[in-house]
């Protein structure tokens, strides 16, 4: 049930989950980084040498995944801090031309282009797709997955789609923030709650802005979720079932052609 203090009273207590962001993050993003190792053991693919592109959360945890040589590039060198050791990171992609067993472009809305990809050869490329099942025509029309995937010549293409909470993107930030609000909302059903609260603000902009590493991963680990209530509220499940509703596979591309 996670840990609890008495609030304004003895009567109303505050419930707090195990749970941190963070940790919610790590769930999502292994998720995804399930989707793609069981898609290489379904092709039957064990790379030796594989090409990351984009090093936020999605890239980070499949560059930890993968039981091989992983080089990862982007052009954010403050998110060098998420890969783990062993992993090599540049931020340039014109130093990457060659073959790869394996290379997944994690960049989402906006990233790379034809330009960048050019000169690159794979045994098997991914896109991560950064739309999901709550995506409105406007980001719809900026998705530019099935075009990427044309881009490079490879035995096996696919895309990485992820869904369940019905939001706009399918991106780890998102929907960590989907988790969190929705969880809010459920715990508002429960008899004898007075409130709920979550720890909601604008990370992205403490990595992305003020390039402040150590500062983003403090705040990640602050808990995840608060109530205050009259009964005991188990934030914990709560989030876990919220959690379970995402749902994370690999497309080949030849199903969506």
């Amino acid at each position: 049930m996670g840990s609890y203090e008495t609030g304004i009273t003895e009567t109303v207590r505050t419930f707090f989950s195990e749970y941190t962001v963070h940790d919610i993050i790590r769930h999502i993003g292994k998720t995804k980084a399930s989707a793609v190792t069981g898609w290489l053991d379904d092709i039957k693919l064990r790379p030796e040498r594989a090409l990351i592109i984009g090093s936020y959360f999605t890239g980070a945890f499949i560059a930890e995944s993968l039981d091989c040589e992983v080089t990862v590039v982007d052009i954010n060198p403050q998110l060098k801090f998420l890969l783990g050791e062993g992993v090599e990171f540049h931020d340039s992609i014109h130093d990457m031309s060659g073959t790869w067993d394996l290379i997944v472009d994690t960049t989402g809305l906006g990233g790379v282009g034809e330009d960048e990809l050019s000169g690159l050869d794979s045994g098997a490329f991914l896109v991560e797709d950064p739309t999901s099942d709550g995506s409105d025509g406007t980001i719809m029309r900026l998705n530019e997955t099935e075009e990427r995937l044309d881009m490079i010549e490879s035995d096996y293409r696919g895309s990485l789609r992820t869904w369940g909470l019905r939001t706009k993107t399918s991106g780890t930030m998102t929907l960590t923030v989907e988790v969190l609000r929705r969880s809010m909302a459920d715990i508002m059903e429960l008899d004898g709650v007075l409130y709920s609260t979550a720890t909601l603000e604008f990370f992205e902009r403490l990595l992305f802005r003020k390039k402040d590493p150590a500062g983003f991963l403090s705040r990640l680990e602050s808990t995840a979720l608060m109530v205050s209530s009259l009964r005991d509220v188990d934030c914990d499940t709560v989030l876990e079932r919220n959690l379970s509703m995402i749902k994370s596979r690999v497309i080949p591309a030849d199903l969506f052609k």
